[in-house]
């Protein structure tokens, strides 16, 4: 029997810190927040008024996705926290926060370095809307009313940084978010994804963004032919260099001559969102559920920033 592969962790005392500050409240309603609380739009249209700005809203959105609050809650929790930090605001409303939040565009944070060398993992995951919870369904099977909506994100394998999300209905194929996510992800020098986005529409948009394709063919794998009539993409050739990697090496070989091992890292990244938010969506409305999804997204970026554990395999 194989020997299980054991690490530790060699920064263990400023990880744990990091895990500490993740609690202080005080580091997602900083100054720039309290200064920009309020919306000074003042082309504003007549009728109902903006009062709070994006901003304040999305305070509260992340608040709530953070510490697992409930609408009615999250106004309480904010409006207490305002009150003791002695700052002459308002909390909004739980109506206005939930109404808002369909409207509001959701930036990840994720910032990079000018130049830097930049691999991105790919996956996608399902988060629950309607539905019962694995105990039940293990003891008493499924029900018919089961919602789920599909999260396709796309992480920087270096910093671990969220740096496109998508939120799709449950039917939606993985390859059909590749374009989305390669737009938002910018240019990079590597794309790793598994087996589910081996087609051409993976293959083009990753080109398209520059980058070299790490997809392991299917089984029985075949070469797309370049013909006159119908000249292939460059991003065909990669997939065409693939498949003659894994004929040459073997696939297993071929995944570790590659590097494809570190797609895993976006595994990783979906197991660590799902620890810290919960396997589900509170919001019903679709514009909801994409605004509560970026901002978890954005959040987890914020969480990871303040510091990872450097681990290191054990002799």
């Amino acid at each position: 029997m194989a020997k299980k592969l054991q690490y530790r962790v060699r920064n263990w005392q400023d990880y744990n810190r990091a895990l500490v500050n993740r609690g202080d409240v005080t580091l997602w309603i900083n100054e720039d927040v309290v200064e920009k609380w309020y919306w000074d739009d003042v082309s504003a249209k007549a009728g109902s008024p903006r009062i709070y700005a994006d901003l304040a809203i999305e305070c509260a959105l992340s608040l709530r996705s953070l510490f697992h609050l409930p609408l009615r809650a999250t106004q309480g929790f904010l409006r207490s926290i305002l009150a003791i930090s002695g700052v002459n605001l308002s909390a909004p409303d739980y109506s206005t926060i939930s109404r808002r939040a369909a409207l509001l565009s959701i930036d990840l944070g994720s910032q990079r370095a000018a130049g830097e060398h930049v691999i991105i993992v790919v996956d996608a995951t399902g988060l629950k809307v309607y539905g019962e919870g694995e105990w039940k369904i293990r003891t008493h099977g499924k029900d018919k009313r089961r919602s789920w909506r599909k999260l396709h994100l796309a992480i920087n394998r270096k910093t671990h940084l969220i740096e496109a999300a998508r939120l799709t209905a449950s039917n939606r194929h993985d390859c059909e978010e590749t374009e989305a996510l390669m737009n938002e992800v910018g240019t990079c020098d590597r794309v790793i994804a598994d087996g589910a986005y081996d087609n051409d529409k993976s293959y083009s948009a990753i080109d398209n963004i520059g980058a070299r394709a790490l997809i392991p063919p299917r089984s029985g794998a075949a070469l797309t032919p370049h013909l006159k009539r119908k000249p292939i993409s460059w991003g065909m050739v990669q997939r065409n260099s693939n498949i003659h990697g894994v004929w040459r090496l073997g696939r297993k070989e071929w995944k570790k001559a590659t590097g494809y091992h570190q797609r895993s890292l976006a595994e990783t990244g979906i197991g660590r969102f799902k620890t810290i938010f919960g396997p589900g969506l509170k919001s019903r409305a679709m514009a909801r559920q994409v605004a509560e999804a970026r901002i978890k997204c954005r959040v987890m970026n914020r969480l990871t920033e303040l510091g990872m554990p450097r681990s290191e395999r054990l002799p």
